[in-house]
This record gives C-alpha cells, structure tokens and sequence, in this order.
C-alpha cells in the first residue's frame, strides 16, 4: 500500500511542478501572458471630424508598431518615430484607413514622409501632402499621416480634405515641433526637382561628420544634377565644414563671403549660411557648375522668410 502510494506521487510531482510555476507566473509576471498596453490610450485626434467617425481607434508604441505593419517598422523607426495611430474613417459610403504615425520631432516626420512620397503625387493645396489614386498624405507638426482607400474607385479628393481638417488639429503643417518654419525642398527646387529625390539622412550618414540630420534633393540645371542640402548649424559648423573638407583631400579651397567650398574625392562641394540656416551643394562635377547650383539656391530662398 505505501509503495503504490509513493509511486502515485512519484508520477504526480512533475506535473504539480508544472502548475505550481504556471500559478507563480500567472500571478507574478501577467505581462507574459498579456501583451502590455500602450502608455496612453488617449488618441491624437477626435473619434469624430464633421460627417466622419472614426472606428477602432487605437495606438501602439514604437516597439509594437509591427503589430500593425509587420516589416515596416523599422523603416519609421530610422526617423524616430514614437507610436502608431490606426483607425477607420467612415462617412456615408466612404471608408478610409488611417496610419497616424508620430515622431520625436517634425523633420523625423518630414524624412519619412519624403521617402515614401511618389513622383506622381498630386499636391495637396495649403499642406505639404500629395494625394495619388487610392491616398492622400501629409505632414503635421511631428505627425506623418497616411489615408488608405478601401475602395478602388474612392475618391482621394475627398481624403485630402479629410487629411486637411486632421492636420489643422494636430498642429498645423508648416511648423515643426521647435517652432522653426520648415521649408519644403521639394516646392523649392520645383520644377529642377530630379524625381523621388528627397531625403533626410540620419547622424553621420552624410559624409561629413560636422553635419548631421541633413535633409537633401536632387537638382538638375541645364543637365547637371547636384544635390542640395540644409542642417542644422551655424558659422561653427560651416568653418567645421571646411576644416573637414581641407582634412580629407580638399582641393582647390575658396571662401566666399556667404560660405565655404571645394573639391574632395572628385566631386565639389559648398556650405554656407542662407535663411539662418546652414545651406549647401554637394557632388557637383565641376567649380562652375557648384556655383550655378549655389546661386540658382540663393535666388529661390530670398523670397522665404529667414527662420526664428
């Protein structure tokens, strides 16, 4: 009788060992059987906006973005992005999906708008957004919103002015988070704009490391293409710029009195100060051509309103 019990509870421990740790990490760690919330469940926007409702609302921080998104997270990680906002706008027969994503600052939400932005987009009057068949999307302040038709024959037209009335409540589209204008490259270089060509490079991806967080497009004149660029900076970092340029085989140097030049690794390049802001030409083919280019840039700045 006392063997058959103890070869009972032989067989029997393993298995309360098993549901005692499963009890202990119920109590304990509920964390490891349910997903963590989001930090905050308030969303950025209204659940309604004139004739539109919106429908299962919700956010996910950075780190669970791809919950939503699955690979693409990481894309929008690059350019610091801090949540995701997703939903359904409905109105009548009208149903348009919302990635409302967020940023720590307003360039973050620039670069990864322009990375995605299509040669073909249709500009969206009084925003920085671009509608294309079956989209519409725009920057607000620290905010990157995209409006994805369900239908095939949606009109976008009517997901601009849905994208138009959310920017207005999220801070607006031509301010980023620090109160600077943000000049949009794009209408800048207008029509010299060398198709999908803006960017905003992250540290040290430029190749100089005096600037950083750069944001770039590439321009043509008369044939020759040329990248111009904007950072933020001051007359430090165009004299950094310069010592940079002499350090790794500058050629040719020149001052002039609005900024800085000369010819490395075989291309040309030039940064000064324009609007406040450290403006520059990068990998132009020749002395002439950089100068073209700088002038050509100079010439479409004076009419903007020199930043904070």
């Amino acid at each position: 009788m006392c063997r058959r019990v103890f070869l009972i509870a032989g067989w029997l421990f393993p298995l309360v060992v098993v549901v005692l740790f499963f009890a202990k990490g119920q109590k304990y760690d509920a964390a490891y059987f349910i997903p963590p919330a989001p930090e905050s469940s308030a969303l950025p926007i209204p659940s309604a906006v004139g004739d539109w409702v919106l429908e299962e609302g919700a956010i996910l921080p950075a780190d669970r973005m791809f919950e939503k998104i699955n690979g693409k997270a990481a894309y929008y990680h690059q350019y610091g992005a801090t949540g995701l906002c997703s939903g359904e706008w409905v109105s009548g027969d009208q149903r348009w999906d919302m990635y409302l994503y967020r940023f720590e600052d307003g360039p973050g939400a620039r670069g990864a708008y322009a990375g995605e932005r299509p040669s073909d987009g249709i500009p969206i009057e009084g925003a920085e957004g671009y509608t294309v068949p079956g989209q519409a999307a725009m920057v607000a302040g620290s905010f990157y919103l995209q409006l994805n038709a369900q239908a095939a024959n949606a009109d976008a037209g009517v997901a601009a002015e849905l994208a138009l009335e959310l920017g207005a409540l999220l801070g607006g589209t031509d301010q980023v988070s620090n109160g600077e204008t943000v000049i949009d490259l794009v209408k800048l270089a207008a029509e010299n704009s060398a198709g999908e060509s803006e960017e905003l490079l992250p540290e040290s991806a430029f190749g100089f490391s005096a600037l950083n967080h750069v944001r770039t497009i590439a321009v043509s004149l008369d044939g020759t293409e040329t990248t111009w660029f904007t950072a933020p900076g001051d007359t430090e970092t165009i004299a950094a710029f310069s010592e940079e340029l002499k350090m790794y085989g500058g050629e040719n140097l020149f001052s002039r009195k609005d900024g800085s030049g000369g010819a490395m690794f075989g291309t040309w390049e030039f940064a000064g100060i324009l609007n406040g802001a450290v403006w520059g030409i990068h990998n132009a083919p020749s002395r002439e051509a950089l100068l073209q280019h700088w002038e050509a840039l100079e010439e479409r700045l004076q009419t903007l309103p020199e930043t904070p």
